[in-house]
């Protein structure tokens, strides 16, 4: 008897060369190898600090489009905690580091442009369950893969709190909200299509944007 997949399994499933790929990513297994050079960590907190304020705007779009109290409910939780908990995270790993956050004015590498515009023309573009998908690939993604980091003895103490920050109740419970808004709908109402092409391209846009830190 075969077992039926969820939306959500349906399209990691149907692209899971690609989330491979981000699994085994060169920056997620420099994190697990206590490997990871401390001028990549560096590039990747800039560019991580400003898709942090773009994330904002994208669930900004998802709660204006939400159809409905409860979700909007939960999507004011999601942009609370990225302005109270993430930020302050960045504010304060960027003191400890001597690093410089990035002013809008910089240059950023074509990756990074691209991730940051992509996810956000999805948001602006697509519908409720576009955006939901877009951030669903990618904070699925951040969970499962520091779901395993979280497992090894991290020496910086600042990238484990990043990974730590990715493990806990509160964010592994978002990503279980996000497949859950998907997984929820009705047949009928799943375009696996128009979904799945979502998917895949915030997919491919991480992978793409943790490269661009070795860049």
């Amino acid at each position: 008897m075969m077992v039926r997949l969820s939306h959500s399994e349906r399209l990691k499933a149907q692209n899971i060369e690609r989330w491979n790929e981000m699994q085994a990513h060169r920056f997620v297994r420099d994190i697990k190898r206590n490997v990871l050079p401390d001028a990549v960590f560096a590039n990747y907190l800039r560019y991580e600090h400003l898709f942090v304020e773009t994330a904002i705007t994208i669930f900004g779009y998802a709660l204006v489009k939400a159809p409905d109290l409860a979700s909007k409910r939960w999507l004011a939780g999601v942009l609370h905690a990225l302005a109270t908990e993430q930020i302050p995270y960045f504010e304060a790993v960027f003191d400890a580091l001597d690093v410089k956050p990035l002013s809008p004015d910089d240059s950023l590498p074509d990756h990074v442009r691209a991730f940051n515009y992509g996810m956000l023309e999805i948001a602006e573009k697509g519908s409720f369950h576009d955006v939901i998908v877009a951030m669903m690939c990618a904070e699925w993604m951040y969970a499962d893969w520091c779901a395993e980091a979280g497992q090894v003895a991290i020496a910086n103490q600042s990238i484990n709190a990043w990974v730590l920050l990715h493990t806990d109740e509160t964010f592994r419970k978002q990503a279980l909200w996000l497949r859950h808004q998907i997984d929820s709908l009705p047949d009928a109402q799943f375009d696996f299509e128009q979904t799945n092409a979502v998917f895949a391209k915030a997919l491919a846009l991480e992978i793409d944007f943790h490269s661009a830190a070795y860049e």
